[in-house]
């Protein structure tokens, strides 16, 4: 017979539930509480709590959650049965009462608002110092590691500054998000919680907003274009000539796989074009690993092929220039929490995350969907790119009047199946 504790779980309530919150039915649910005798003053789910100590005697009783609620011991835990009604209730009232964390913020001092105009400034030049050299390390995301010798120690600073403001911004929008959604489904598991959450949403989404712009002013529309183009370059015809006699016989596999490498950080990065070759410099370093000889020719070639790629995005780009714009809704996904990880995973590669922060026009967070009015090539990658997680669809109806909002609003995309 299995052990009934392994079918109870210790829950505290008395900080959890609070009489603002609407309980629905799961407020008859009986709790097993401890008072002193007079059945006055707090409620306790542990008849041995510090704080009945000098009590002069202690009863129990049964009563219901929503009487209860207001007078639960702050450090009481309660036995629940795992199958209680009252530990999903928990959990969404959990999910909900988060956004207060969020809410109350003190406005940027002014110090802070000159990090972020000059953040803004200095990375709408690129990623890098002018004339600088560095690469970017695998650990930073596409941000350089240690910079070169010739690096000039103050504009080192003021980049890794503005990276750090630009990964803050980016990460913190998409947690604020990931909890409002949260809250959604909370929301739809409990409609009885609408009317204390919706206003904590709405004053949520305000500071999602806050955070989407400060994000979206610190990526540059034109490599955003210009990385929607990249897709379009056919798989090009690897010869290897002399220059790549270092290789030997695997010349034309490095060549395949130094393209794949480029082609896929370039197509999926809110970087310039320039700023991705490290993802062909990777490849070739690994092909010759300790070895020099035709290392300096190879890496010339390889140079110089990266430019003619880049030439060609460009060309497509201008080509192009004249499409219109597209309207296209999104499904924003959550990130997802990976057991036994610190940071959650975000499905968003950083590319269509900042073309969200940029171009969303209309949101619908009850529905977590935003309309985006983007550049034609964008559009079209983004389509290209859709997923289950991230669900992409044209929103424009011909000869329709109907606003953004609404057009968004009727957007019904599949749910995940993922719970």
């Amino acid at each position: 017979m299995p052990s009934t504790t392994a079918a109870v779980r210790l829950v505290p309530l008395g900080h959890t539930f609070t009489p603002e919150i609407p309980l629905g039915p799961v407020g008859n649910v009986p709790l097993t509480c401890y008072a002193t005798a007079s059945g006055k003053g707090k409620l306790h789910g542990d008849e041995h709590c510090g704080l009945l100590r000098s009590a002069s005697s202690v009863r129990s009783a049964e009563i219901p959650l929503g009487e209860a609620v207001g007078r639960l011991c702050g450090t009481c835990r309660w036995p629940l049965p795992a199958d209680s009604p009252l530990l999903k209730l928990l959990a969404a009232v959990i999910d909900i009462g988060t956004l207060k964390i969020w809410l109350d913020r003190e406005p940027d001092s002014e110090e802070e608002k000159a990090e972020e105009a000059d953040a803004a400034l200095a990375l709408a030049t690129g990623e890098y110092p002018p004339g600088s050299t560095g690469e970017p390390s695998d650990e930073t995301d596409g941000e350089p590691g240690e910079p070169e010798e010739d690096f000039d120690d103050e504009a080192w600073e003021r980049y890794s500054r503005a990276w750090e403001t630009r990964r803050h911004h980016h990460e913190h929008w998409r947690r604020l998000q990931t909890y409002l959604l949260r809250s959604n489904k909370a929301v739809q598991a409990f409609p009885v919680l609408r009317p204390w959450a919706e206003p904590l949403q709405v004053r949520l989404a305000e500071v999602i907003d806050e955070e989407r712009r400060a994000f979206a002013a610190l990526v540059q529309p034109v490599p955003l274009v210009e990385a929607a183009a990249v897709r379009l370059l056919p798989d090009p015809e690897f010869t290897p000539g002399p220059e790549f006699a270092g290789l030997g016989a695997d010349a034309a596999k490095v060549g395949r796989r130094a393209w794949h490498a480029w082609e896929r950080r370039a197509s999926w990065s809110w970087h310039r074009l320039e700023d991705n070759s490290f993802a062909v410099s990777s490849v070739v370093n690994d092909a010759f690993g300790r070895r020099r000889k035709g290392r300096p020719e190879a890496e010339a070639a390889f140079e110089q092929l990266v430019a003619d790629w880049i030439s060609e995005v460009r060309r497509q780009v201008a080509l192009r220039s004249e499409a219109p714009r597209q309207l296209v809704a999104v499904k924003v996904p959550a990130a997802e929490k990976e057991p036994y990880e610190e940071r959650a995973h975000d499905p968003l590669t950083a590319w269509e995350a900042a073309v969200i922060a940029t171009y969303q026009v209309a949101v619908d967070w009850p529905a977590g969907t935003a309309a985006l009015l983007v550049p034609h090539l964008i559009g079209e990658h983004l389509i290209a790119g859709a997923s289950t997680a991230m669900p992409v669809t044209r929103l424009a109806v011909p000869d329709s009047a109907l606003p953004v909002h609404a057009l968004l609003r009727a957007w019904q995309p599949e749910d995940d199946e993922e719970e």
